[in-house]
């Protein structure tokens, strides 16, 4: 018989707990590690890709209808006035030095399917970029975890998707050349680097009828076929094909515009190359953008050194990288002329940027995987933190971009209106406008609306009703509806609309009480010819004004002669009205 002693104060049922707790902790670890190393882990992963494409869909979404400059030069080419097609002539589809064969053909169909509309047109370039992330992840070594794979994918994705590039969606015509391009040369790198060598020859050259950049591809897939070992032919092939392609375009591209800040200077170019290589890295610095650009070709060379990075599953990426450099070389060779910053300001050129991070991030991930004891969660945190900043530096020019397409709808009254030549920039009014009413191309669509739920241009206003809207005085916050007109563009209108001066006013108008629908401008006699947006955001206003909102701002544009009003409509449907009059400090604010 044996007696168990039990120390006082404690109980015989205290003694098992901390046995119980050990036997649960141990068994949700061996849970955890299976769901990390299983297949759910990198699905779940992958799924964030889709987080940078639905923040571009929705500012695709709203953006506006109107198609932006290029786009209507190039339909002013291939179209007559009753918007049939001209005779195929090469020199038509030449544009801003880009052969823009596919592309017009994508602005065709979008214009007989839905009228020309930007922003459906944005949608399939979203789509188009969705299909080259696509692309650059069936691409990435299977030596590589699956969770590595899922967190490079989505670090393509936010690179592809960064408002640093927000202008090839929302402008949507840019990115259907030069995103359509990118993409037929990723899948004609694809097949090359696998000796299929005719689906790549015959990609290359419809991709060098969409856009100029294309032209790299040509001296990529010689030495993907010097690497491969091929027969000679095959090597020189693409040599002769590319170089008898920059032949003709050399014979048929119009001259190059002119330039504002011409150099030939070596540092100089050397500054914008760098600045392109690296423009995804910067805000809206060209030092910034240069400096980064050191980097990614330092990566490119440290990288160099490894086996594991020249391996022939890697050489896809080496290939890319190529077409990205000689692409940023061009861009540098045709532009350089306008000065070391327009890199900075000219948000297409960040494709070329992305086409070199990819696979610097893409092959330094499998270095670190294969030679450094980085487990795949660890890797896969780093790629997706680098994309996340990528995405994060776009965040200002994605402002911008957002504020100079709500401002584009002025553009587009005055195509509608007739009298988009006070723009200076655009094909002859009289020949646009009948090319896109004939096409049934927007603006010229029935549903076409100045957005005031009620008068639209060629209605008639009623003057008497109409109100005097006064000044703010001093820095008080106004207790009475107030507004003013501060400048015009051009500081000098001329006379562009029957001998009417066509200039673009800006200005603003509040009432606390009763807030603005919208702002028209008005002829002497009360009918409506011009129009623009109203509640542009005006944090100088709300500042100077305590309490007025800062949506305030407007922007509108219309002929005008004495006598003439910009009439500003609230929500209660009262009239009040400033003079149509270029202020005497006529200066941007």
């Amino acid at each position: 018989m044996s007696t168990t002693l039990t120390p006082p104060g404690s109980t015989p049922e205290s003694t098992p707990e901390p046995a119980a707790e050990a036997t649960t902790a141990p068994a949700r670890l061996p849970a955890v590690r299976r769901f990390a190393a299983g297949a759910w882990l990198p699905r779940l992963v992958t799924l964030l890709a889709a987080i940078p494409v639905a923040t571009t869909l929705r500012d695709v979404a709203n953006s506006g209808r109107l198609q932006h400059l290029d786009y209507l030069f190039q339909l002013w080419r291939v179209t007559n006035p009753d918007g049939s097609l001209k005779a195929f002539d090469l020199r038509n589809y030449l544009s801003n030095e880009h052969i823009l064969g596919l592309p017009t053909l994508l602005y065709w169909i979008n214009i007989k399917l839905f009228d020309g509309d930007n922003r459906t047109l944005g949608v399939f370039v979203v789509a188009v970029a969705v299909a080259t992330v696509v692309a650059l992840g069936l691409a990435l070594p299977r030596t590589l975890p699956p969770l590595v794979r899922a967190g490079l994918v989505v670090a393509a994705s936010a690179l592809m998707f960064s408002p640093h590039g927000l202008w090839n969606y929302t402008r949507a015509m840019s990115g259907t050349a030069w995103l359509t391009a990118n993409l037929i040369v990723v899948v004609a790198l694809l097949f090359a680097v696998r000796g299929k060598w005719w689906p790549a020859w015959a990609l290359a050259v419809l991709g060098s009828l969409s856009y100029a950049t294309a032209f790299a591809a040509w001296p990529v897939l010689a030495l993907i076929a010097f690497a491969r070992r091929e027969p000679w032919w095959r090597r020189l092939l693409p040599l002769v094909v590319g170089g008898s392609l920059v032949l003709v375009w050399m014979a048929y591209r119009p001259s190059a515009p002119l330039a504002g800040q011409p150099t030939s200077d070596p540092a100089g170019m050397l500054y914008y190359f760098l600045a392109i290589v690296g423009k995804l890295w910067s805000v809206d610095s060209g030092a910034v953008a240069a400096m980064a650009g050191v980097v990614v070709l330092g990566v490119y060379l440290a990288i160099a050194s490894s086996k594991v990075a020249r391996e022939p599953r890697m050489w896809f990426w080496w290939a890319l990288a190529g077409h990205g450099l000689l692409g940023a070389g061009m861009i540098t060779a045709a532009r350089v002329d306008y000065g070391g910053e327009i890199g900075m300001s000219t948000s297409r050129y960040t494709s070329v940027s992305v086409l070199l991070a990819v696979p610097a991030i893409v092959l330094l991930a499998t270095v670190v995987h294969r030679r450094l004891p980085a487990r795949a969660y660890q890797v896969t945190a780093a790629v997706v933190m680098v994309g996340l900043l990528g995405f994060a530096l776009g965040g200002r020019a994605g402002s911008e971009e957002r504020a100079a397409n709500t401002e584009h709808f002025v553009e587009a009254v005055a195509i509608r209106g007739g009298f988009s030549d006070a723009y200076r920039r655009y094909p002859p009014a009289d020949e646009l406008a009948p090319r896109l009413r004939a096409l049934g191309h927007y603006p010229f669509t029935d549903d076409f609306t100045l957005g005031c739920g009620g008068p639209e241009l060629g209605s008639t206003l009623d003057t008497d009703a109409m109100t005097a809207l006064p000044p703010a005085l001093g820095n008080k916050v106004p207790d009475h509806p107030a507004g003013a007109v501060e400048w015009t563009e051009p500081a000098q209108p001329d006379p562009f609309y029957d001998g009417k001066r066509v200039p673009v006013f800006h200005g603003w108008a509040a009432d606390a009480t009763d807030p603005v629908r919208c702002v028209v401008v008005a002829d002497p006699r009360g009918t409506v010819v011009g129009g623009g947006v109203s509640g542009q955001t005006r944090p100088d206003i709300a500042f100077q004004y305590a309490g007025i909102i800062p949506n305030t701002g407007f922007t509108v544009i219309g002929p005008i002669e004495s006598g003439s009003r910009i009439v500003v409509i609230h929500e209660s449907g009262a009239m009040r009205w400033l003079p149509a009059q270029v202020p005497q400090n006529n200066q941007p604010r």
